[in-house]
């Protein structure tokens, strides 16, 4: 079979497969069982019910509840209807908010109404909105429903989320599920998603949150209830991927026989894309180039385009509908001229199906000629904003840093005050608002700034920001790893090589994402800690890591439950941190810390700007491009080249002098299996390595830069033991220094107070290690 444009042949599809051109149906929800009330009760049964609800009344009470109930019944019995329920709907109380009830009415005998309403919800005579029960407080009256009503099930509800700690989502949660009860009548496990749904809707349009909503359904699930539905409220919801036909009907096009030729084109292209990509392709094929063209000139109905009609289009692809000019122009004429040609292709290979859409393309040669030049200059744009950010990335890394220390010396602080009571962290005042008895919000620890102005804060979730910006930046810039690999990290990604040495060495498997192609790198000391450090903070009281499952926002599906790194408590429910969140808090990071360039425009950090600063530094510290290619996962030499900034030239020229080197030095007999003496050589020279102060971790075959002055090299890696040698190689140099100056040996003395610089990085160097090991946050035992 000939090859279609592109790499592989086409996948065929029978023309006689109607289901390929047919959306799926819309999901039918079952029918709600609703639970028998007490709707047509007389006052008088409902008086005695009502009696059952009170624990040991005393005559006042009685009397309280009597009066009460008699004042709200005698208000709906104003209203025909032939039960409880449709009185109350016919008064309109359900629309009229907190204005409920009769006319002027004094708040003295409205609340004697909402308390005789309580008691009717209670004992399911009365079964108000959503919108009601939002807009009215209703003291006690959730708490007694769920004592009264379908008690075994809310008992296993409460215990499920007393499991999860006492705060207030979890009992929002409960209210929560209590009100869906009340609304729809139904018994609690029958709930269903439908259920969810309704009550979203009904308090996203009063104005009103449902943070708690993914945890009230969590718990349900738990139970037993919501059965056959996944175990998350977000999987549940999720559409997953959509079919082709899907994606298509998703723009109005309007000639029926065009679009199912766009149908069956992008059905059999769908082989070899991933859904991502096969979205874009939708989006550009569908909405920019054919219901354009349908919308410019209707009545539209073939591929074979007039001139006019290709030219004015071309026109409008290069801006987008708010006047700025469109960066993708060469991707969307790529995509239609693969559309023509690979119309022309199969029409060779099947002329009864598509050779009536065979046509001329309207892409020619000449609108992609200017390709090569705007890869060339959006090259040019990311490498000089590389160069760009190089420089305050120190900046940007003290102050996560910073942000974090100071960040968790406030939450210890405020840990250990009592709610009203003032505090002070680095000289400045502090005051731990809210109450020891507060019903809202009782485990948060909310604080407000005495010395400088600015609102109260949250200092758990603050230090919580401050350390997932810090991990996220520490793991990127030293991994080089892309977004979604960086969130894909789990607890099994790390793994352990022991070297014939008998040492172990660390090691971080990337999983696939762009490429497809995983990686193993080996982790230094300082990627160690931060793994360790997260690790640590993840794990459960068991000493397991939660195993949760990563929503993939490009392929639109679920992954299967691992022990993700980057896991935080968002809720009081554990997730997967989104892509957006780690964007937004390295954008915040950057506008607190104020990065501005030299002419003073403000700098950011996006998670792929640390792939790009690693790949040039470890290019140009003297790492072969294309050993940096596979610890980047590139696939071709060329796209590595693109990330390094630095003079292309400089670059292929170091590269290709560097393989003639070799080349000229390992003739083609020399590959071939080691012989026992060179693999004994190749095995010792890691034993060699050590020297004085720690060991050298120069790279294998290359020499010494430093001839041997190990204090001035960054590739010593100190050891703590020799801490003392250190400090006296420390003394001497002073000693000399004092000499030196004495005898004005001032070459001597710049040369002297060098190494003193380097003596003093050397000694943080073993300060951060030995911080390492008495937190339990170095070697491979703690990655364990």
């Amino acid at each position: 079979m000939a090859t279609r444009h592109g790499r592989v042949a086409r996948t065929p599809v029978s023309a006689q497969d109607s289901q390929a051109l047919k959306t799926s149906s819309a999901v039918v929800l079952p029918a709600p069982t609703v639970s028998v009330g007490r709707e047509t009760a007389t006052r008088d049964e409902l008086r005695e019910l009502a009696v059952g609800l009170l624990e040991n009344p005393t005559y006042q009470q009685k009397w309280r509840q009597n009066l009460a109930l008699s004042r709200v019944l005698d208000w709906l019995e104003t209203y025909p209807g032939e039960n409880w329920q449709e009185r109350w709907l016919l008064s309109g109380a359900d629309h009229q908010g907190r204005g409920w009830g009769p006319p002027d009415l004094g708040p003295a005998l409205r609340g004697r109404l909402t308390a005789g309403l309580g008691v009717l919800i209670v004992v399911r005579a009365v079964r108000p909105s959503y919108a009601w029960l939002s807009g009215s407080r209703l003291l006690g009256v959730y708490a007694m429903f769920r004592c009264h009503n379908q008690t075994e099930a809310f008992a296993a509800l409460e215990t499920r989320t007393g499991s999860r700690g006492t705060t207030e989502y979890s009992a929002e949660a409960l209210n929560l599920l209590t009100r869906m009860v009340i609304v729809t009548g139904k018994p609690l496990r029958a709930l269903d998603l439908g259920d969810f749904q309704a009550y979203s809707s009904a308090r996203l349009v009063s104005g009103r949150t449902v943070a708690s909503l993914p945890l009230a359904y969590e718990i349900l699930h738990a139970i037993s209830g919501l059965n056959g539905l996944p175990p998350t409220l977000r999987q549940a919801q999720n559409r997953g991927q959509l079919t082709v036909a899907e994606l298509v009907d998703r723009y109005p096009i309007i000639n029926r026989e065009v679009r199912d030729v766009l149908v069956h084109y992008l059905l059999e292209r769908s082989a070899t894309l991933d859904y991502a990509s096969l979205v874009n392709q939708v989006q550009v094929l569908v909405d920019l180039f054919w219901c354009d063209l349908e919308r410019h000139h209707p009545g539209l109905n073939t591929l074979r385009l007039p001139d006019s009609v290709v030219q004015d289009w071309k026109v409008r692809l290069r801006t987008l509908p708010n006047g700025t000019p469109r960066q993708t122009v060469h991707t969307a004429l790529f995509t239609v001229r693969a559309f023509y040609l690979d119309l022309l292709q199969w029409s060779l290979e099947d002329p009864a199906r598509w050779a009536r859409w065979a046509a001329p393309c309207p892409i020619g040669q000449a609108d992609i000629g200017g390709y090569v030049k705007e890869n060339r200059r959006r090259q040019a744009r990311m490498q000089q904003r590389t160069r760009t950010l190089i420089p305050v990335l120190p900046q940007l890394i003290t102050a996560a840093e910073d942000q974090l220390s100071q960040a968790s010396q406030l939450l210890t602080a405020v840990r250990n005050t009592d709610p009203g009571e003032e505090f002070v962290i680095n000289n400045l005042r502090y005051r731990r608002t809210g109450r020891s008895g507060s019903r809202w919000r009782p485990t948060a620890l909310f604080v407000t700034p005495l010395d400088e102005p600015g609102p109260r804060f949250d200092a758990e979730r603050r230090e919580d920001n401050a350390f997932w910006t810090w991990a996220a930046i520490e793991v990127l810039r030293r991994t080089g790893a892309r977004i979604e690999e960086l969130l894909e990290l789990t607890h099994i990604s790390l793994r352990q090589y022991q070297a014939p040495t008998g040492e172990m060495v660390p090691l971080l498997q990337i999983s696939p994402s762009k490429t497809d192609c995983e990686r193993v790198i080996p982790a230094d000391p300082d990627l160690v800690a931060v793994l360790a450090r997260i690790i640590r903070r993840i794990k459960n009281d068991d000493g397991k890591v939660p195993l949760l499952q990563r929503y993939d926002p490009y392929e639109r599906l679920f992954g299967p439950p691992l022990p993700h790194l980057f896991q935080r408590l968002t809720h009081h429910r554990l997730q997967v941190l989104p892509p957006d969140r780690i964007r937004a808090l390295l954008t915040d990071l950057a506008r607190r810390v104020d990065l501005t360039d030299v002419d003073g425009t403000a700098l950011t950090f996006t998670p792929h700007d640390f792939r790009r600063v690693f790949s040039t530094e470890t290019v140009n510290s003297g790492l072969p491009i294309h050993i940096a290619a596979k610890v980047l996962g590139h696939l071709d030499l060329n796209t590595t080249q693109g990330y390094v900034a630095v003079y292309p030239e400089e670059v292929i020229s170091h590269y290709r002098q560097f393989v003639d080197q070799r080349r000229a030095r390992r003739p083609s007999d020399e590959y071939r299996e080691p012989t026992d003496t060179e693999w004994n050589e190749f095995r010792d020279h890691f034993s060699l390595r050590k020297v004085a102060l720690g060991s050298c971790e120069r790279p294998y075959g290359t020499p010494c830069q430093h001839e041997h002055a190990c204090v001035r090299c960054p590739m010593l890696r100190m050891s703590l033991k020799q801490v003392p040698r250190l400090l006296e190689i420390e003394r001497n140099t002073h000693e000399r220094l004092e000499e030196a100056h004495q005898m004005q040996w001032l070459g001597e003395v710049s040369a002297l107070e060098e190494s003193l610089r380097h003596i003093a990085a050397k000694k943080r160097q073993a300060e951060r290690l030995g911080d390492h090991i008495n937190e339990g946050e170095a070697g491979t035992p703690a990655l364990s």
